[in-house]
């Protein structure tokens, strides 16, 4: 298993890595999820992850305030860790998500879709 996988919280067996479909779900999206970071306290982190070159990276803490503790806690719940683990794995996996999902440097009109999601999902576990 790779290193993103585990940062991903991919689970022996395959499949969406779980904690990336557990915040997908919790938002209803990836645009959702963005509009968000949009609108927290780590929107110019945002920019970098969206942006080309490095990807500026952002605390467990900064995850949490951003998202919201109640989100952190339900993503904790459904794959069965602490809140503190789960706002560590969203720090380290949501910057390299967003990054991978706008590759040309913006969001795309109309947004990202489930299908293109779910294809940078599998192309990051056949890896």
């Amino acid at each position: 298993m790779g290193i993103l996988d585990r940062l991903l919280g991919r689970k022996s067996g395959g499949g969406m890595p779980e904690l990336v479909k557990a915040i997908l779900d919790q938002f209803g999206g990836v645009d959702a999820l963005v509009s968000k970071l949009q609108q927290s306290g780590i929107s110019e982190q945002l920019s970098t992850w969206v942006g080309h070159g490095a990807n500026a990276p952002v605390s467990k803490e900064q995850v949490t305030d951003a998202i919201g503790g109640d989100a952190v806690a339900g993503i904790a719940r459904r794959l069965r860790i602490d809140e503190d683990e789960a706002g560590a794995r969203l720090a380290n996996a949501l910057p390299k998500l967003i990054d991978r999902l706008t590759p040309a440097g913006s969001l795309p009109e109309g947004g990202i879709d489930e299908r293109t999601v779910n294809d940078l999902l599998d192309g990051i576990l056949r890896r």
